[in-house]
């Protein structure tokens, strides 16, 4: 099979052998797609490698019949995206998640053009907690894993009085101890759904309910972005005499 012009993001590269590359892609119509980059590492006449670069949008070429292709192709569409400071963490976590939770050529088109939305927004604008929160809830949606926020799981509405715990493959349950810590207020449930965002225990509410579902299906698989970000803030810390 031989694919030419594939519109996609290189979501993680490796170094392979000693002139190779193992590139992990997110394609518009193949989902993700597994390939060797032979010889990317090796300079050519100029001295110069084929460079492919993270948080850009290129027009992709490979071939093969296996699990692993081959590489043929990689052209950036646009001028190289160079994420610093929270936009870099963000796209290194988001990346991840893809590479985790997504299965291998099984194509999301229109999660494709959310993505692509968002790398656009964490060039321009950079990070902020919202956008993520939107990028995770489509995400799941995508993956089939999406949240449902409007009914328990006896399939009663949300009461605002009662506090709530989302268990992955159940939904909301209703906690009797009022003391639970991670217990979710019935009305942060209820601006969720209506996405009040103003209220900042709303995006609190989103924040531990994605993290609750997405630590579920990545099966106890550490996220080394996560590690990086927390390595990241307690230097800041550190270097800024503060702790959090």
């Amino acid at each position: 099979m031989r694919i030419e012009a594939e519109l996609g993001f290189v979501l993680h590269q490796t170094p392979y052998r000693e002139t190779s590359l193992l590139v992990d892609l997110y394609s518009r119509d193949y989902g993700r797609v597994r390939c060797v980059a032979k010889g990317f590492r090796k300079p050519n006449k100029k001295g110069i490698s084929r460079a492919l670069f993270p948080y850009t949008e290129h027009q992709l070429s490979w071939q093969g019949n296996g699990d692993l292709k081959t590489l043929t192709g990689a052209d950036a569409i646009q001028a190289p995206v160079f994420l610093q400071g929270e936009a870099l963490f963000t796209g290194l976590y988001i990346n991840e998640l893809l590479y985790r939770l997504m299965h291998e050529q099984d194509p999301h088109p229109h999660f494709y053009s959310d993505y692509q939305q968002f790398i656009t927004q964490l060039a321009d604008h950079g990070s902020n907690e919202l956008m993520l929160r939107h990028i995770e809830m489509s995400l799941l949606e995508e993956l089939g894993y999406g949240l449902v926020l409007d009914i328990d799981s006896q399939g009663l509405e949300i009461d605002a009085d009662l506090r709530y715990q989302y268990v992955p493959e159940r939904g909301l349950t209703v906690v009797a101890s009022s003391q639970d810590p991670n217990a979710i207020c019935g009305s942060d449930l209820i601006g969720l759904v209506n996405a009040d965002f103003s209220i900042p225990s709303v995006l609190r509410a989103a924040k531990q309910i994605n993290r609750r579902v997405i630590d579920f299906y990545l099966g106890g698989r550490q996220l080394h972005s996560r590690e990086l970000y927390r390595q990241h803030i307690m230097s800041v810390n550190n270097h800024s005499g503060t702790v959090r």
